[in-house]
């Protein structure tokens, strides 16, 4: 096999169509703690349960990275292989998978292992792995495919939309009584990436409708015209159908793509949160 490309479970995307028998795809799950249960973030994951799980717990939950040699594995089998993790500034995951090829390359030192850092989660992890299929598709050559996926990362970024933030506050990054203020006032959250891959929060909006306003105009503010887009949701498929019909009526031509999200990813944004990836100029 020519190709191989990996992900952590900070992509939504558990498996991808109309790839050449040269190119593979696999994603390696990070493990959700909950109370006294353990999820595994694969494509088995009930997200119904996982959520309700969340809601029900009053105490701290975590997420763990894959190890080493769960990576390793993946890597093998394969001339190239390319790897996306989540924000080395959110997660160990990043250092597990780069630990993960030194432990091929002290066996195979000329093999071809990108790890990738993502410095993001979710949707905008979802138009890498998607634009690396599209390469590797293409037969390009490794350091090709990597230059180009660089160049196209460095146009691209991620906003969210969060209705809750419970599980945030149990985890000590949000204040109590701000998380409780946003629940009883219906105010819903904007956030961004930093440049570092680090979460900000940009606005703060009452009532759906107004978030979805100020969602689409803070992708238009940082330079979104029409290119890539992808939104993903946690069990609120009813308002990302109205926020890719309000984008579509700015940018008729877009091609948006709507995904559940993972659990790693449901387990931050939470119930109704919503995740854009998108293009910039």
């Amino acid at each position: 096999m020519k190709w191989k490309i990996v992900t952590d479970s900070g992509s939504d995307i558990r498996k991808i169509d109309h790839l050449n028998d040269d190119v593979a795809f696999e994603s390696v799950p990070l493990m959700l703690n909950i109370g006294n249960k353990v999820y595994v973030d694969d494509e088995n994951v009930d997200l119904g349960s996982l959520m309700d799980a969340m809601e029900g717990e009053a105490s701290a939950s975590s997420s763990a990275c894959p190890a080493p040699n769960a990576y390793a594995e993946t890597y093998k089998g394969a001339d190239n292989v390319i790897v996306f993790t989540l924000s080395s500034n959110l997660s160990g995951s990043y250092n597990s998978a780069s630990l993960g090829r030194d432990l091929i390359l002290e066996n195979n030192p000329d093999a071809n292992i990108f790890v990738f850092d993502s410095l993001s989660a979710g949707a905008e992890m979802n138009l890498l792995v998607r634009k690396a299929a599209e390469l590797a598709n293409q037969g390009l050559e490794f350091d090709e495919l990597v230059s180009q996926l660089k160049a196209y990362h460095a146009n691209t970024t991620v906003a969210f939309l969060l209705e809750s933030v419970d599980n945030l506050v149990k985890n000590g990054r949000v204040n109590k009584i701000v998380g409780q203020m946003i629940g009883l006032l219906g105010i819903r959250l904007v956030g961004r990436r930093t440049d570092e891959g680090r979460i900000e929060l940009a606005h703060k909006s009452k009532g759906n409708k107004r978030a979805m306003r100020t969602l689409i105009d803070e992708l238009v503010s940082n330079g979104y015209r029409g290119g890539d887009l992808e939104i993903t949701h946690a069990a609120n498929l009813e308002t990302a159908e109205a926020v890719k019909a309000a984008l579509l009526e700015k940018f008729p031509q877009t091609e948006i793509t709507i995904l559940q999200m993972s659990g790693l990813c449901s387990f931050y944004a939470q119930r109704k949160g919503l995740i854009i990836g998108y293009q910039t100029i």
